[in-house]
């Protein structure tokens, strides 16, 4: 994951360093964007050993896919977004960026891409839902998506928030399986909305 995570941040600080006269929106989508890549190599540089890891194919393969998927969604380009769009599409890569960053950074040494059960993770974004980081990918990429304006990019974003629900339903039943806490920390904490689900 290091070499991946390096070669997007890399492919982050070129657009950040040829970026004229873009809008102070996407720069600060740009900035985050660096810095969310930046803290997953931190977290995996310092991440100790897992107790578990899932042993399912399809888990496994929905993990990778799920990572990858929403840098497919900017080439399902429909017509270009006008203004009012591309606001909307800046607004929600913003929020969710920087709500991802924050969650990644409560994460900490616990991140994994495959389904891993180290700790239990309880501080910033996950007092109130278990699965912040996902829930910040799937509001940025529907940034990506609305900036798309096609049905091939929004084909894309569904299948991709299917994957993230299989992704945290898999994860779950790991962590319920290996760490003793996890069952009262699901208990008192939604899954990705607070009140909702």
């Amino acid at each position: 994951m290091i070499p991946a995570a390096a070669l997007v941040l890399l492919l982050d600080l070129l657009a950040l360093a040829g970026r004229g006269g873009g809008s102070p929106l996407r720069w600060a989508g740009t900035l985050l964007a660096v810095a969310f890549y930046s803290l997953v190599i931190w977290c995996y540089l310092r991440r100790g050993p897992a107790h578990a890891t899932t042993r399912s194919i399809t888990a496994r393969a929905a993990a990778v896919v799920a990572t990858w998927i929403p840098f497919v969604i900017p080439w399902l380009h429909g017509a270009p977004p006008g203004a009012a769009r591309q606001g909307v599409s800046d607004v929600l890569l913003l929020a969710g960026t920087a709500w991802a960053v924050w969650s990644l950074r409560s994460l900490g040494r616990n991140l994994s891409v495959i389904a891993q059960a180290r700790d239990v993770a309880e501080r910033g974004p996950y007092r109130w839902i278990r699965h912040p980081l996902y829930a910040g990918e799937i509001v940025s990429s529907l940034g990506l998506a609305v900036a798309a304006h096609s049905l091939g990019a929004l084909a894309v974003w569904v299948a991709f928030c299917a994957l993230q629900a299989y992704r945290a339903l898999r994860e779950e039943q790991l962590l319920l399986a290996v760490l003793p806490g996890y069952g009262a920390y699901r208990d008192r904490t939604a899954a990705l909305l607070p009140g909702i689900f």
